[in-house]
């Protein structure tokens, strides 16, 4: 497991893996992932102004090392467990 603030995002990791985005008061507000994690935030990630109007500079990136194979089931796994706000899945259930 690896923690970036969202300002070093240089510092994310560039392997496959599920990350969740921690705001204010350690609430998860965001998960995704990504084949290489690295390269999806740093090309500019979609979410990424939405973020930073929740929380500002103050939010985190916790990413968690796991196969490509594994991917969807590990993200809908940590949808279904944090119910993040950001998330449009969980947005379209409320």
């Amino acid at each position: 497991m690896n923690c970036v603030s969202i300002c070093d995002l240089k510092s994310l990791p560039k392997h496959s893996g599920i990350y969740k985005v921690v705001g204010i008061n350690e609430e998860v507000i965001y998960v995704g992932q990504a084949k290489n994690i690295y390269k999806r935030w740093n090309n500019g990630h979609h979410k990424l102004p939405e973020i930073l109007a929740e929380c500002g500079e103050k939010a985190s990136i916790v990413t968690v090392k796991v196969p490509e194979w594994l991917l969807n089931r590990s993200e809908n796994a940590a949808i279904e467990f944090y119910r993040p706000k950001l998330n449009q899945k969980q947005a379209s259930l409320v």
